[in-house]
């Protein structure tokens, strides 16, 4: 099946959800140049979802050093500053957790097998090291999603449900329970990592249900503010009011062919060029969703420079021609577009 025909199904699945989901997501958001005026005018404006070299999956090269990104945000006229590290705040502990502008922030993944049966993935902010550790405890000990929530709320944090149309590699994204988890949401997230499809899915589901969105980058690659969240409030708590009311704009990008390669050439640059790496992290993993692949990869990465160096500049050589084919990169949008075609025969009428 061509991506053309892919898009064709798409677009007339449900000719009418079809016009109503076009609808949502152009009503939500704005030109960057439009932002940068809503900016100058006094609306605030924050990516939401940004990870440092503290992420497992993050390599620690200087763009990904969370004072180099606590900068860019600012240079960049966020008036929040946030970072979600995969299950752990140890960015705070290097940028201070009290600087300006700076609002703690943690990604959390849950399990919740008997409600929801794929992984959910959620941002809480204004946190501190005590309330991370008891939902920690909560999401890997009890995998229950709505205690989760619940111990959430009575701390009063605010918290978005992440790419809600996204699942871990190995898993089958259950989509009634997405529809469901609706409920124990406010905010769902406009993601420049996903499809423009999935992302306009996501927005129609926002506005239909009366639930706010936000725009961000999940970025792993020092590309803060490149999408972004606008809305009025002097404070966070009146930022995110704002939001889960529904008055927000979006500053927001989709993942494309063109994207989706530069990222992998760019990882894999950053991979083979440990001299410019920071520190050393011996559990960065590549990911590539094949376990044993993963492992191998790794071993011969990260080997000292002495070990293996033709074995890693043939492997190099190899990864890099297969990235510049864009043959997995293009496999990759097509299985995005199809799910979000799986998505629209799922959803609720």
């Amino acid at each position: 099946m061509t991506n053309t025909t892919e898009k064709k199904q798409i677009e007339t699945k449900i000719p009418g959800k079809r016009h109503d989901i076009l609808k949502a997501a152009k009503q939500v958001t704005c030109s960057p140049k439009e932002g940068k005026d809503l900016i100058a005018e006094g609306w605030a404006a924050a990516d939401l979802h940004v990870h440092t070299w503290c992420s497992y999956d993050v390599i620690p090269v200087p763009y990904n050093d969370p004072l180099f990104l606590y900068e860019k945000a600012i240079h960049a006229g966020m008036k929040f500053i946030t970072f979600t590290d995969h299950d752990t705040m140890d960015a705070y502990d290097q940028i201070g957790w009290t600087r300006e502008r700076i609002v703690p922030g943690v990604e959390i993944k849950i399990l919740d097998r008997q409600r929801v049966g794929h992984t959910v993935h959620m941002n809480v902010y204004q946190l501190d090291r005590k309330i991370f550790q008891e939902l920690e405890d909560i999401a890997e000990k009890c995998g229950n999603i709505e205690l989760l929530i619940d111990c959430i709320k009575s701390h009063q944090l605010p918290y978005i449900y992440n790419h809600p149309l996204w699942h871990e590699p190995y898993e089958k994204l259950n989509i009634s329970a997405v529809f469901d988890l609706m409920s124990l949401f406010q905010v769902l997230e406009y993601n420049m990592g996903r499809v423009n499809h999935l992302n306009q899915i996501a927005a129609y589901m926002a506005r239909s249900a009366g639930k706010g969105l936000v725009a961000v980058t999940d970025t792993h690659s020092g590309r803060i503010a490149e999408a972004y969240t606008l809305a009025r409030g002097n404070s966070f708590a009146g930022f995110m009011a704002e939001i889960q009311a529904g008055r927000s704009l979006l500053v927001s990008q989709d993942l494309t062919l063109a994207r989706l390669t530069s990222e992998v050439l760019d990882r894999l640059n950053c991979m083979f060029s440990q001299e410019h790496w920071q520190f050393a992290k011996p559990g960065y993993s590549l990911e590539t969703g094949i376990g044993i692949l993963d492992d191998h990869i790794q071993k011969i990465i990260l080997a000292p420079a002495r070990e293996n160096n033709m074995l890693k500049n043939t492997l190099k050589w190899l990864m890099t021609g297969v990235a510049l084919s864009k043959i997995p990169h293009s496999l990759y949008i097509r299985s995005q577009n199809l799910l979000a075609y799986s998505v629209l025969q799922g959803m609720p009428a």
